[in-house]
């Protein structure tokens, strides 16, 4: 059903009712813009579900409205970027959010585990792909193109009951409950200089080539929201990371750096400067912190091997995606001895109490007829 006026919006919400969940998805586009651009909202519960054409004349505040009731989960597959569109759109913040992606992780189906072959296991349905790539921006929207994108939804509401009934026998709906609460948190939507400055992994930091990194990215993030337009397009990661090893004296020594070209010339190349200028009056207490590397270059090799033997072992004995339990990352933090999210909830349950035991030489690891098992001194 393609919904492409206010009234049937209206009627369809209210045949729709207070269900105890309805599935969600989204198409858009986002190759030429910083915001995606929504087209579609795809919502269903059982066999009523519905398209809504965002770019026609339609009024989406019923929908909006529907959506914050916190009575009703709303269900999706690899649920970030739907979330962070309607954030941006409508500054809706869904909760609560249930992501079948997640929850078949928790459940033991692999690392992002696909929808098609979540949809080919609970129903033995195919998804059609043929309409995958398409310009969700062209009207009219030709009938195959809305069928694929009603299954999107349609199909998600036998993946979730599935899940959820598997999540209830696992008893690991504490589990799903913690990862949920933090996908729905709205901090995740914001820019954050520092996440974006660690992005660009750049070694041999100073305090004050910390602060004209956030300071560029931050402008960027700016000039890339004003025009609408991706942060690439603004300028490169090459070129950050050039104009932050080699800060550039004048506009000349701008266009040495790599990945500028044309962009030194103008209005560009003098925000760029005076952002630069900026940063170097700063006093050093003003700052960001920069991040301790010196640590990484004594995380002990054979920690983590150990830790990924114990975290494979953990988790194909309780059946669920190491992806999901720990990163490098959390492995690396633990044996310098920090804190990471295996110091809490179910991940400690699972796995970090005992991956902090190894580390002690409290348990230790063997091969028992072909198979890593745990053994207590």
């Amino acid at each position: 059903m393609l919904i492409n006026n206010t009234p049937d919006l209206v009627k369809f919400i209210q045949d729709l009712g207070t269900p105890p969940y309805v599935s969600l998805d989204t198409e858009f586009l986002s190759e030429k813009t910083y915001y995606p651009q929504l087209c579609l909202i795809q919502i269903a519960h059982g066999s009523h579900a519905a398209v809504i054409d965002v770019l026609a004349d339609i009024d989406l505040e019923p929908l909006i409205q529907y959506l914050k009731n916190p009575k009703i989960v709303k269900v999706f597959h690899a649920a970030e970027q739907d979330l962070v569109i309607l954030w941006n759109d409508f500054k809706l913040s869904l909760t609560p959010v249930f992501d079948t992606q997640i929850a078949a992780m928790v459940c033991g189906f692999g690392d992002q585990v696909s929808y098609a072959q979540l949809v080919k296991t609970f129903t033995k349905a195919r998804i059609d792909k043929s309409s995958q790539i398409v310009d969700w921006t062209k009207r009219p929207l030709r009938d195959r193109h809305v069928e694929y994108a009603q299954a999107d939804v349609t199909h998600l509401c036998s993946v979730y009951e599935h899940l959820q009934r598997k999540i209830e026998k696992q008893e690991r709906a504490s589990w799903v409950a913690e990862e949920m609460l933090e996908l729905s948190d709205k901090k995740r939507f914001d820019f954050n200089p520092e996440t974006q400055a660690r992005k660009l992994k750049l070694r041999n930091m100073t305090p004050h080539r910390m602060a004209m990194l956030h300071e560029l990215v931050t402008w960027r993030e700016e000039r890339a929201k004003t025009q609408n337009i991706p942060r690439g397009w603004v300028i490169k990661d090459l070129a950050l990371r050039d104009l932050v090893s080699n800060p550039p004296e004048s506009l000349k020594d701008l266009g040495r750096a790599r990945g500028i070209g044309g962009n030194a010339q103008g209005r560009t190349g003098e925000e760029i400067l005076k952002r630069i200028h900026k940063v170097r009056e700063l006093p050093i207490s003003e700052c960001p912190p920069v991040q301790d590397t010196s640590l990484d270059e004594v995380i002990n090799g054979d920690a983590i091997v150990l830790l990924r033997a114990l975290l494979t072992q953990i988790c194909e004995k309780n059946n669920v995606a190491p992806k999901l339990v720990a990163s490098k990352s959390d492995l690396e933090q633990l044996t310098l001895g920090v804190e990471t999210r295996l110091s809490r909830g179910w991940r400690k349950d699972l796995f970090g109490g005992l991956a902090e035991q190894l580390l002690l030489g409290q348990i230790s690891l063997t091969l028992l007829q072909g198979k890593i098992s745990i053994l207590k001194r």
